[in-house]
C-alpha cells in the first residue's frame, strides 16, 4: 500500500529534516538495541537498523525492498495496516502498537512499534522493541489468575473479598448462590447493599477485622441461608478476604464433645509446634496437625502407633527429659525433619509412667543455614565445587589412604586468556563461564576422582591412576576435549582453551603441597608450550624455575648497571620506498647470561613491576636519539616507543612524555606511542582519556600487533587513533589464497576510511612487500626491508639514506 501524506501534514514539512540530513542520521541509530527502520511510500523497507538481525535472525540487506508486511503474522498485518492508514491521513503518531512478527528461523515474537511520517517525503520511521518477554508474563499472569479463580470456584466453601470501603472485588459463584444473585450482579456493590448484610448481626466483626488488621473467625446461624456457617475474615493491605463454611452437620455431631474439649482444643490447634500425647506404652493418642504435617501422615495413619516410630529419640524408657533437645522425626517419605524436642511424663505414686507428652518444632531452617555455611566454607560460591580449603583436606585423605601403592595425579588447570574474556564481555560473562567449565570438567572426572576451583579462572583435578602417568594422560586429555565445544554465553559463542600441568604421587612428589607446586610448574610448561596442552612435571622443571629466579634478580639491576641499549628497526612508507620513522626496541646483554631475547625479560618485567622504570627510560633514549637523527642527518624521522599496559595505566603517563620530549627537544609530532589491543581494553575508558590527552598535544598514536587479540575496527573507533600495525601473523595467515588477500585489501581500505594509516609489520619477502604495495598499505617494517639496527648500524644506514626524507 502507498502512505500520502495528507494536505495538513503537507503544511508541516518546513520543519521536516532535509532527506540528506535523514540520511546522516542513520549511521546514529546502527549502534541503538532496538530494530530502526524507513518504509516507502509504496510500503517497502528503505532502510533497515543492525539490531534487525539479533531481533528477527535477518541481515540489513534481506529486508531493504521487501514489503513491511512480509515479516509480520498475516493476522496482525490488519492492526498494522490501520495505524499507517492513520499516519497517512495526518493522525496522530503510532505508538507501543504491539504486533506479532516471524524471525528468519520460524520463531514468533512480539514487537513493540511507535512510528511518525515525514510529510514531505511521505517516508515513516518507525522504532521497534522486542517485548516478547514481557507479553509471555502477561499472559502468565493472566493465566495464573484464571487458575487461581478457578481453584476458588472448585472449592466448597463460599469465599469473597471486598476492598476497605466494603465494594465487592471477588466473589466465587457458591458465595454469589447464598443470596441466589449471579457474580456479575455482585461484583463491585457495597456489601451493605446485598440483601441481608446490612443488618447481619456479623457487621460489627467485619468493621472490626479491617479497623483491627486482626483475623477474625466465628460461628453462627445464618437468617439467609437458616444453616450454621464458620466465618473466618483475614484482613490484608487491600481490605478483607472472607471464607464461609458450611458446619451445620458438624455442629449437630460434636456439640457435647466441643463444649468439654474446646479449650484444650482451641490451643493445640492454633499452635505452630507438633503435639503428640502417648499412653502409659507410648502408643500415640492424640496428635495436633502441625505434628501430621511435620511427618507427612493422616492423623489416622499416627494414632495407635509407637512414639518412637516417628521419635527415634523420645526417651521412653529412663525417663530423663529435657527440655530444648534436638531430636528429628521420621517423615512418611523415608527422610527425618530436625526438631526440637520438650516432652515430659505423667507418672503415679511409685512412679510409673502414666502417660506422655510432647510439643516438637520444626527446626529444619536452622539446620540448613548450619549446611549452606558449612558449604560456603569448603566450597566455591560460584561454581559449587569444593574451594582451597576442602582439596586440601580431600587429597591428604587420598594420600593416606593410598599408602603409596596407588598413583595419584594431580592436574593444575588454568584456562588460557581467560582475562581477554572478562575485559571484553564483562565480568558477568566470566561468571558464566567459568561455571560452564566447571560443570564440563567434573563431568569428565569419576565420582571417586576429585575436581575443585582454587579461584580465578584456576582448578585442580586429583585422581587415582592405577596404570600410572598413562591414566593421568588420558584424563588430561579428556578435560582438553570437553572444553573444545564452544561455551553459549547469551548470543555470544565463546571458545576457551586450558594448559594443564600434572604432578604423580609418589613418583615426583610425596606431600600435597609439593604435588601442588610441581604441577603449577608443569602447567607453566604447558602454557609456555602454546597453550591448549598439557606437560608433566620433570625434575629439569625446576632448574627452569630456579634460572626465572635468577634472571628476575638480575633484571632488577640491568638499568642502574646500563646493560640495555636500544635497536631502531627502520619503517619504510611503501609508495615512495622512503624512510619515514623506526621503531625502538630494546635489547639486553648481561656480562654473565648474554644476550637475553625481550620474549623472556619483558613478561617478568611486567609481572614484577618493572616495566614502568624501564619504559620511561627507553622513552627517553628513543626521543634522544630522535633529535641526534635530525641534528646530525636533516632528517624528520618520527621514532616508535612500544607501550606496556602498566605504563599506559600510569597516572603520570602524560608528564612522563612531556618530560622526555621537552629535555631532547623534540617536536610531539616526532613521537608515535604503540600499544597493544589487550593493554587498550583493560581499561577503555582510562585508556581513552590518557590518550586524548596526548592526541591533543600531537603525539601519534598507534595500536601494536593488530590481529591478534579481541578487537574489530568498529571497536577501535572509541580511541583516538593515528595507526594501524598489522602484526605479521595477521597477514601471513591471510596470504594462502585470493579470498584471503582480498580480505586484507577490503580490511585496508576500511582502515583508511576510518582515518587510520596502516603499517604492515613482518615483512620478509617481495611477494608480501609487492602484495601489500598493491593493496594501499602505507608503511612496512621486516627483515626484507631492514633487521633492526644498533646506534652504530643506523648511522651507517641512515648516512646511505641521507636525503630521501
Amino acid at each position: 500500500m502507498a502512505f500520502n501524506p495528507s494536505p495538513r501534514q503537507r503544511a508541516m514539512s518546513d520543519t521536516t529534516p532535509h532527506p540528506s540530513e535523514q540520511r546522516d542520521a542513520y549511521p546514529l541509530v546502527e549502534h541503538s538495541p532496538d530494530l530502526m527502520v524507513a518504509i516507502g511510500e509504496d510500503g517497502n523497507y528503505l532502510h533497515v537498523s543492525a539490531a534487525v538481525e539479533r531481533i528477527l535472525g535477518y541481515r540489513p540487506d534481506e529486508m531493504i525492498g521487501q514489503p513491511y508486511t512480509r515479516f509480520v503474522v498475516p493476522e496482525d498485518v490488519p492492526k498494522l495496516e490501520a495505524g499507517m492508514e492513520r499516519l497517512a491521513t495526518g493522525q496522530d503518531a503510532i505508538h507501543d502498537l504491539e504486533s506479532r512478527w516471524r524471525t528468519k528461523d520460524g520463531r514468533i515474537i512480539y514487537l513493540a512499534s511507535s512510528a511518525r511520517i515525514v510529510a514531505s517525503t511521505g517516508i515513516v520511521y518507525a522504532t521497534s522493541r522486542d517485548v516478547t518477554e514481557r507479553h509471555l508474563i502477561r499472559a502468565e499472569l493472566q493465566k495464573s489468575k484464571d487458575q487461581l479463580t478457578s481453584i476458588i470456584d472448585s472449592i466448597a466453601d463460599a469465599f469473597f473479598t471486598v476492598d476497605r470501603n466494603f465494594i465487592i472485588t471477588f466473589i466465587n459463584e457458591r458465595a454469589a448462590s447464598f443470596v441466589n444473585l449471579t457474580r456479575d450482579q455482585l461484583l463491585g456493590v457495597n456489601l451493605w447493599d446485598v440483601p441481608g448484610m446490612r443488618y447481619s448481626p456479623i457487621r460489627p466483626h467485619y468493621e472490626e477485622a479491617l479497623r483491627s488488621g486482626e483475623r477474625h473467625t466465628l460461628e453462627f446461624l445464618s437468617t439467609i441461608t437458616g444453616s450454621w456457617l464458620e466465618v473466618r475474615m483475614y484482613p490484608h493491605e487491600d481490605g478483607l478476604s472472607v471464607f464461609y463454611h458450611d458446619i451445620s452437620e458438624r455442629r449437630k455431631a460434636g456439640e457435647a464433645v466441643r463444649r468439654s474439649e474446646q479449650r484444650l482444643r482451641e490451643i493445640i490447634e492454633m499452635t505452630p509446634a507438633g503435639y503428640v500425647f502417648a499412653d502409659a506404652a507410648g502408643l500415640i493418642r492424640k496428635i495436633n496437625p502441625a505434628f501430621c504435617a511435620l511427618a507427612g501422615y493422616e492423623a489416622g495413619e499416627l494414632e495407635g502407633r509407637g512414639i518412637t516410630e516417628l521419635l527415634p529419640d523420645f526417651p521412653l524408657d529412663d525417663g530423663r527429659f529435657a527440655d530444648g533437645m534436638e531430636s528429628a522425626i521420621r517423615h512418611k517419605g523415608g527422610h527425618l525433619v530436625h526438631v526440637l524436642l520438650n516432652a515430659n511424663s505423667a507418672r503415679d505414686a511409685e512412679g510409673r509412667a502414666q502417660s506422655f507428652t510432647a510439643f516438637v518444632t520444626d527446626i529444619s531452617e536452622r539446620k540448613q543455614s548450619e549446611a549452606r555455611l558449612q558449604q560456603m566454607a569448603t566450597h566455591d560460591d560460584l561454581t559449587g565445587l569444593p574451594n582451597r580449603a576442602l582439596v586440601n583436606v580431600r587429597l591428604q585423605q587420598m594420600l593416606e589412604s593410598s599408602g603409596g601403592a596407588m598413583p595419584i595425579a594431580v592436574l593444575f588447570i588454568d584456562l588460557d586468556q581467560f582475562k581477554a574474556v572478562n575485559d571484553s564481555m564483562g565480568h558477568v560473562a566470566g561468571d558464566v563461564l567459568l561455571c560452564g567449565v566447571a560443570s564440563r570438567l567434573k563431568s569428565v572426572m569419576r565420582p571417586t576422582d576429585m575436581v575443585a576451583r582454587l579461584g580465578g579462572d584456576e582448578f585442580v583435578a586429583a585422581a587415582q591412576c592405577s596404570r600410572g602417568a598413562p591414566s593421568a594422560q588420558r584424563i588430561a586429555e579428556k578435560l582438553i576435549a570437553a572444553l573444545q565445544e564452544p561455551f553459549h554465553i547469551g548470543n555470544e559463542q565463546v571458545f576457551v582453551t586450558a594448559s594443564i600441568g600434572i604432578s604423580m604421587f609418589p613418583h615426583d612428589a610425596k606431600t600435597k603441597e609439593a604435588l601442588f607446586q610441581n604441577a603449577d610448574t608443569a602447567m607453566y610448561k604447558a602454557k609456555a608450550a602454546g597453550r591448549n596442552a598439557y606437560r608433566f612435571f620433570e625434575a629439569e622443571m625446576m632448574v627452569q624455575v630456579r634460572a626465572r629466579l635468577t634472571l628476575e634478580q638480575a633484571l632488577r639491576h640491568a638499568l642502574e648497571r646500563k646493560e640495555f641499549t636500544l635497536h631502531y628497526q627502520p619503517r619504510i612508507d611503501l609508495k615512495t620506498m622512503q624512510l619515514v620513522g623506526m621503531e625502538a626496541l630494546i635489547r639486553w646483554r648481561h656480562p654473565e647470561l648474554g644476550n637475553v631475547p625481550p620474549l623472556e625479560f619483558i613478561p617478568i618485567a611486567e609481572e614484577r613491576g618493572l616495566i614502568e622504570d624501564i619504559g620511561r627510560w627507553v622513552l627517553r633514549e628513543a626521543c634522544v636519539k630522535a633529535r641526534d637523527v635530525l641534528d646530525r642527518y636533516g632528517l624528520p624521522v618520527r621514532v616508535s616507543v612500544n607501550l606496556s599496559a602498566r605504563q599506559l595505566q600510569c597516572a603520570d603517563l602524560v608528564e612522563q612524555v612531556n618530560d622526555a620530549l621537552r629535555d631532547a627537544r623534540l617536536d610531539h609530532g616526532m613521537l608515535e606511542l604503540e600499544i597493544t589491543e589487550s593493554a587498550l581494553i583493560q581499561d577503555m575508558d582510562a585508556s581513552a582519556r590518557v590518550l586524548n590527552e596526548l592526541k591533543a598535544q600531537g603525539v601519534t598514536l598507534a595500536v601494536d600487533d593488530f590481529g591478534t587479540g579481541y578487537s574489530g575496527l568498529a571497536y577501535l573507533q572509541r580511541f583516538p587513533l593515528h595507526v594501524l600495525k598489522l602484526d605479521r601473523s595477521f597477514i601471513n595467515a591471510r596470504l594462502d589464497g585470493t579470498k584471503n588477500a582480498q580480505f586484507i585489501q577490503a580490511f585496508i581500505d576500511f582502515a583508511h576510511a576510518l582515518g587510520l594509516r596502516v603499517v604492515a609489520e613482518g615483512i620478509e619477502n617481495g611477494e608480501t612487500l609487492q602484495f601489500l604495495a598493491q593493496s594501499s598499505c602505507d608503511e612496512g617494517q621486516g627483515y626484507l626491508l631492514s633487521r633492526p639496527l644498533s646506534e652504530e648500524q643506523l648511522d651507517v644506514y641512515l648516512g646511505m639514506r641521507k636525503g630521501e626524507v
